[in-house]
């Protein structure tokens, strides 16, 4: 299916050629996809965590719509950091896809363009959800990793570190963590209570992970975007199953993008087509305003409430 979807997201090439965190790519790394530029790293362990986690997909930017200047930082353990790892039994994480990609995403960071340089910050945020430290007085460090070599690739850089790096919870950063980072906490409340969360992030029951839902493009009206539409919402949701439908207007999942258009438009889970500009970062009438990645996929928050022509009546 993926295959499928590669094609279809040339129809975004412009939006998707993404920046490096300060360093620039050549047409060689523009084209590299991260399993690549691992292997040109040497970074044989980290590869096989990453295919074996299934975040391959996610970092080469599959099934997703990529708006704007939107990168990836990796900070990648070397396989000598995989063999010192002593804090954690990495065999045992190995054979548990949801606790390997909890733990990855701990080394991965989201940028939508905030920052040009990594080393410019004091700390990031990951896509488990917490925070790096982020020091680069003497040598770029990552919670006092050493960074000993990078590489950029098409969706944006690796970086070599010393370390296994780990979070301290248990958590991961789902949809609705990602709505409410991002200021659109009344759309993450929305989500909720329809008991579209689960299927977002990819869960069936019991929280066991779904192979046939996703990865999303979510776009989130911002809360200020939510007041202003309050009198169109209210009407909306007195009608059968009217917040749900709403709610799925905002939502394009990655078979969807299958039937992408080449007037840039993208079936919603709605099943209404939602126009997309990526080159002007607009999705309908609203602009994108920011975004975070998440496992399942990537929430932009817009400026507006996005209703379709059938609910607006």
């Amino acid at each position: 299916m993926f295959k499928k979807i590669g094609t279809i997201l040339c129809l975004f090439s412009a939006a998707m050629l993404c920046m490096s965190s300060g360093f620039a790519q050549d047409s060689g790394a523009a084209k590299l996809k991260i399993m690549d530029a691992a292997g040109d790293l040497g970074l044989s362990e980290f590869a096989a965590a990453i295919d074996g986690s299934g975040l391959a997909d996610t970092l080469d930017n599959q099934g997703v719509l990529v708006i704007g200047p939107g990168s990836f930082v990796i900070f990648a353990p070397s396989d000598a950091a995989f063999a010192e790892a002593t804090d954690i039994d990495m065999n045992a994480v190995k054979e548990n896809a949801t606790e390997l990609k909890r733990i990855l995403a701990y080394h991965i960071v989201w940028n939508d363009g905030r920052f040009e340089n990594i080393s410019e910050l004091s700390s990031a945020k990951t896509m488990q959800g917490e925070n790096l430290t982020i020091n680069s007085t003497d040598g770029l460090k990552v919670n006092g990793a050493n960074v000993t070599g990078s590489q950029s690739y098409a969706n944006g850089t690796i970086y070599v570190i010393d370390r296994v790096l780990l979070p301290k919870t248990a958590s991961r950063l789902g949809v609705i963590e990602a709505a409410n980072d991002l200021g659109a906490k009344k759309f993450a409340a929305a989500i909720k209570s329809a008991g579209l969360a689960d299927t977002l992030n990819g869960q069936g029951l019991m929280g066991m992970e779904s192979l046939s839902e996703g990865p999303f493009t979510i776009f989130a009206p911002s809360d200020s975007a939510f007041d202003a539409a309050k009198a169109t919402i209210d009407a909306i949701n007195k009608k059968d199953a009217g917040m749900r439908n709403l709610l799925s207007y905002h939502i394009v999942d990655s078979e969807s993008l299958i039937n992408a258009s080449e007037s840039n438009s993208a079936k919603t889970m709605l099943g209404d087509s939602l126009a997309i500009d990526a080159n002007l970062g607009l999705a309908g009438s609203a602009s994108v305003l920011q975004s975070e990645r998440y496992a399942n996929g990537i929430v932009y928050v817009i400026d507006q409430v996005l209703v379709p022509i059938r609910l607006a009546m």
